[in-house]
């Protein structure tokens, strides 16, 4: 269903990281009532008493699963923490969001193992019904589409997809300028831009940071393609294609080399105490984006 505000005022733009205290709640309250009506029941089976099949969700089996395989996380999830200034008289509670990272591996979790439970007879004597079957498609799509309303109508830049990954969206341009690029020829170049496309798109900011070295690698190489004993001269080469002006060749020298100079001041190429280090996941999407435009048009003048 699209909200009455989409349609009017279009959907909010997906650009913010943080999973906010709204957030985290509601989609504690979804997986609760998840929980409650028997969605994780295929795999964490709570038995009838008499014997006669799953009546629900065994919560102690989904805790401990939960915990084996993302042990920052506890059950009851929770979304307040007793604050250090209570006192024996005085219990303050404050609001409480996880690491983002373990948010996202819990939505993951809940992916991989949730399912719609299909009714069958109904146990008047323990005023339950038991279950016949799940539908797993069915469930793992209204869990998807759950998740992502949440994302969507609090602007955060994640989506969960059929597979059970979750992505970091990207820049409408960014990834026009990723469908559309002309692939290179030489099998090294080939591999350090898949690999550095699909670690962009993760949602963990290291991984992402390590997205933005693979490109930079990506540039010193393809910086020797056409002389790769003379990269000044190879340079030149490159440059001279790309453009039709000298005035547009002096933009393109002067991007160039700031680029590279980016790379050698901060925490790209080298790995000394004085290099910088990136904190923010939208400031590494700029870089990438910057070094890819570049690289965009430069591989336009090369055979494919």
């Amino acid at each position: 269903m699209e909200y009455f505000s989409d349609k009017e005022r279009g959907p909010v733009q997906r650009i913010n990281n943080e999973v906010t205290t709204k957030v985290w709640a509601g989609l504690v309250s979804y997986i609760n009532v998840l929980v409650n009506n028997g969605y994780f029941g295929k795999d964490f089976p709570e038995e009838c008493p008499d014997g006669q099949g799953c009546v629900g969700t065994e919560v102690k089996d989904l805790k401990a699963a939960l915990q084996a395989e993302i042990p920052n996380l506890d059950w009851p999830l929770a979304t307040e923490v007793e604050s250090e200034e209570s006192s024996s008289w005085s219990r303050e509670m404050i609001p409480f969001v996880p690491n983002y990272l373990d948010v996202m591996d819990l939505l993951q979790f809940c992916y991989k193992h949730v399912a719609i439970p299909v009714k069958g007879g109904y146990h008047s004597y323990f005023r339950h019904y038991h279950f016949d079957d799940f539908q797993i498609e069915a469930g793992k799509e209204e869990f998807r589409e759950k998740v992502n309303t949440i994302f969507a109508r609090n602007g955060l830049a994640y989506e969960l997809l059929v597979s059970g990954d979750i992505i970091r969206m990207l820049s409408p341009e960014l990834k026009q300028m990723m469908a559309s690029i002309s692939i290179p020829v030489e099998k090294e170049l080939r591999s350090m831009l898949m690999r550095a496309n699909e670690k962009i798109i993760n949602y963990d900011v290291t991984i992402r940071y390590d997205a933005l070295k693979e490109l930079w690698d990506f540039w010193e190489r393809l910086k020797s393609i056409s002389y790769p004993t003379d990269k000044r001269e190879s340079v030149k080469k490159l440059l001279d294609a790309a453009a039709h002006t000298s005035e547009f060749r002096s933009i393109l020298e002067i991007e160039a080399k700031a680029l590279t100079d980016i790379g050698n001041s901060y925490f790209i190429r080298h790995t000394e105490m004085k290099q910088i280090k990136i904190q923010e996941s939208d400031h590494i999407e700029y870089l990438y984006q910057r070094m890819f435009s570049l690289i965009h048009l430069l591989l336009k003048t090369l055979p494919s």
